[in-house]
């Protein structure tokens, strides 16, 4: 029993290991150089109102989601994500009103 266990174990992790590597390799061969630089956004802006401190960002090229970094007094870090927007839109993030914005950003999604 421990036997074919182990077999069984084995060949799992052969199949996991090969399907693994081709999933991998799919997206790298797929997503050229082309691909990679169709999505360009502009500098974010900086955003503040009477709720926090927040960044703007307008994306190309893809659907994406913006995100800002935010660092409060004491010290601690904390990345917050903003709405989904289509491409030529623009997403916002925010920061509670006691941090600032360190870095934004956007995901291609």
């Amino acid at each position: 029993m421990r036997i074919r266990y182990q077999a069984a174990t084995a060949g799992l992790v052969l199949a996991l290991t090969s399907g693994g590597a081709v999933a991998w390799a799919a997206p790298a061969a797929a997503s050229g150089g082309a691909a990679a630089s169709s999505f360009s956004c502009d500098a974010w802006q900086y955003r503040r109102s009477s709720q926090g401190h927040g960044a703007s960002i307008t994306c190309h090229g893809s659907s994406f989601t913006g995100y800002v970094i935010c660092h409060q007094p004491d010290g601690y870090v904390y990345l917050r994500f903003g709405n989904r927007a289509r491409s030529g839109g623009t997403s916002t993030a925010w920061c509670d009103l006691n941090a600032e914005v360190s870095e934004a950003g956007a995901l291609p999604l």
